[in-house]
């Protein structure tokens, strides 16, 4: 058992396994399943009374089907359910199994994989959830099975934080405005052995995120928690329990029952719901405008959901500008301190990782990022290490010489090591996800104008073509700032320029990629990237020789070691823009109407504290996606999930602060609250 004071590293589960080969929680005192009958006790409890096989198959063509957990443990429960879906859902349906679960002491991967294997019905499904199983890193993880057809969302964090976390809004008008979950499995320890499980805060959460008509199921008959479900709107029923034990609890959700729950003080950032649109009925067709990563990561997401999308992009190829170069690298930046840009980085960065690492033919290779570390930064580099203590299934502090090892040359720094990551290419990769049947990509169709209809959205390209769609998103970089809808937007420009040598000519060659100020990677094609400049200033993308000179000296002061044989022929290169936003986060959400919105939440200028009764002012149905800077590969992803849940009104894969701290209405707002 670790504990920190860290905000990444959790109390992990101390596993007493006995003589019976049954795990049981030393913090706790109980075991967590009967070892002659627990996937059985499994299906009566939670699938049995939530009537699941029933349900399941009713499920309509493209729709989510959501099931929340208090307690993953050893995830027994998760894979009966993803077992029982396979048998009653067709995969032809394109319905998806959306199964979230909080864990706020989670098992280490050897002692779930020694829990599963007392099930051998389940193997195919334990080895693949051990295969996908998250890094032990507080917050929300999203795995993907079964072509994105089942999603199991971990929150490894205390249930009611991790659940009142996944509202959309604590305001008091808007508390139920996420309302997603279907049905619910209230395991978890006895409440004897752990009474925060099954908190009043708990279960307010509880309320705010069921549908009318959710279901739950629980092993206990505790009479406080039937009183608790029943103040807030759940009908309860005690029925039979399992074997020896007596009793158990189910029921449903009828909010028109459930008085509302008493408020904790709300912190000025709930105050006002800007952040929230209103709710529109989920697309069936959606145009992208964009077709480097931002545009072929959300297309993918957005298809693999049954929504018919087409892809626009105003050059003749995919992955034509930013997203063409010939190499691209899927790294982080770790910081000890828990800013959103630092943990939208790495929750970023470690779904980024499982993302690629699943894919069946990666265009790249995953052969581990070297950051190299400043050597007279000692206690920036002792932080660090606290931070991230005991992560070395996927993050390693190494010194020189180990450094060196790795990337088969000499290093003169320590590093971190990140085992798990790589380099792609990044115009394959597009092309590999916009290769679904849902997908339709128009290259040479440069957006002229948007246009709202009463339902749905018209886009106008300048060779003439026409298209409608239910919704759009803009993956468009800067470009979007050219739409009047997006003229608000405080992106900035930032030119790149890297520098490619024949690796014949480099004297030693990295096994591994290795950053620093800029970066160097294995040969790609029989040339060594070398990237890149980093210029706010220009949007001229002409090749420079001082940049190539620029890329050249970095790497050279970074490791001394490496030289070339032909440094005064002229280089070849790329350039090409990014663009970012003053806070350095992407733009993830719906469009803002800034003019309206700036109304609307203008009593927030008098009083930041003020509570503002209105949803935000959006444009129905239009998104954006936008401001990766130079960390699209690692971002996208993500990034792509989010905008996708929005769309389709599903559990985020992200917690609230988050998701708001990504909304392009931020800036809109602080102007306000800062006087500007």
């Amino acid at each position: 058992m670790h504990t920190s004071t860290s905000p990444y590293l959790l109390e992990t589960a101390s596993i007493d396994w006995g003589d019976d080969n049954v795990p049981r929680s030393s913090l706790y005192g109980d075991v967590y399943y009967c070892r002659e009958h627990g996937l059985a006790e499994t299906r009566y409890v939670f699938l049995e009374q939530n009537s699941l096989a029933e349900r399941f198959s009713a499920v309509a063509d493209h729709t989510t089907f959501t099931i929340a957990e208090t307690g993953f443990g050893t995830g027994l429960n998760f894979l009966a359910a993803w077992q029982l879906w396979r048998e009653q859902v067709k995969p032809s349906s394109l319905c998806r199994l959306h199964f979230v679960s909080v864990e706020k002491h989670p098992l280490f991967k050897a002692d779930l994989q020694r829990a599963l294997a007392q099930w051998p019905e389940l193997a195919e499904l334990s080895q693949t959830l051990e295969q996908a199983y998250p890094e032990l890193v507080a917050g929300q993880h999203r795995l993907e099975f079964d072509d994105g057809r089942v999603v199991l969302d971990l929150l490894f964090s205390d249930a009611e934080a991790g659940f009142a976390s996944l509202q959309r809004s604590r305001h008091p008008l808007y508390l139920r405005s996420h309302a997603a979950v279907d049905a619910w499995f209230l395991d978890g320890f006895a409440p004897g052995s752990n009474p925060g499980m099954w908190s009043d805060s708990l279960f307010n959460a509880i309320a705010a995120l069921s549908k009318t008509g959710s279901s739950f199921a629980t092993f206990t008959a505790a009479g406080f928690v039937k009183r608790a479900l029943q103040e807030r709107g759940f009908s309860v029923e005690k029925v039979p329990g399992f074997g020896r034990k007596r009793d158990m609890l189910r029921g449903r959700f009828s909010p028109t029952a459930r008085p509302a729950p008493t408020q904790k003080r709300l912190r000025v950032s709930e105050n006002a719901a800007w952040h929230l649109p209103e709710p529109m009925p989920r697309p069936a067709s959606v145009a992208v405008v964009g077709a480097g990563l931002a545009g072929c990561h959300t297309a993918a997401a957005l298809a693999k959901r049954g929504i018919r999308v087409t892809v626009l992009e105003q050059g003749h190829q995919v992955a034509g500008a930013a997203s063409g170069n010939p190499q691209a690298i899927l790294y982080t930046k770790l910081s000890h301190q828990a800013g959103q840009l630092n943990q939208f980085a790495l929750s970023s960065f470690l779904h980024a990782c499982r993302f690629y690492r699943a894919m069946p033919d990666l265009p790249g290779d995953l052969c581990g990022v070297l950051q190299l570390v400043d050597s007279t930064r000692q206690e920036q580099l002792d932080k660090l290490r606290s931070a991230f203590a005991r992560q070395d299934d996927w993050c390693q502090f190494v010194s020189s010489e180990e450094a060196s090892a790795i990337a088969g040359i000499d290093l003169a720094s320590p590093a971190v090591y990140f085992r798990q990551a790589g380099w792609l290419r990044p115009a394959a990769l597009c092309k590999q996800l916009l290769s679904h049947p849902n997908i339709s990509v128009l290259t040479g169709h440069a957006l002229h104008e948007l246009r709202q209809q009463a339902r749905g959205w018209q886009l106008q390209c300048e060779n003439g073509a026409s298209i409608t769609v239910d919704a759009v998103v803009l993956a468009n970089s800067h470009h979007a700032m050219g739409l009047p809808q997006c003229a608000h937007l405080p992106l900035k420009i930032i030119r790149g320029q890297l520098t490619l040598i024949p690796d014949s000519e480099v004297s030693a060659l990295p096994r591994s990629v290795v950053c620093h100020e800029g970066y160097i990677a294995p040969p790609v094609d029989n040339e060594i990237v070398i990237g890149a400049s980093y210029d706010t200033r220009s949007a001229d993308t002409a090749l420079r020789d001082e940049d190539n000179e620029a890329n050249l000296q970095k790497l050279q002061e970074a490791i001394p070691g490496i030289t070339f044989s032909a440094r005064n022929t002229p280089y070849k290169a790329r350039a090409s823009l990014r663009c970012t936003s003053p806070d350095y986060l992407p733009l993830i959400g719906p469009a803002p109407i800034a003019e309206q919105q700036l109304k609307t939440f203008a009593p927030l200028a008098k009083d930041a504290k003020t509570l503002v009764e209105q949803r935000g002012a959006y444009y129905p149905g239009l998104y954006l996606n936008l401001g990766h800077g130079s960390r699209g590969l690692t971002s996208t992803p993500l990034a792509a999930e989010i905008v996708a849940s929005q769309l389709c009104s599903e559990v985020p894969p992200l917690p609230r602060d988050l998701t708001r701290a990504l909304s392009p209405s931020r800036f809109l707002i602080r102007s306000l609250v800062r006087g500007r």
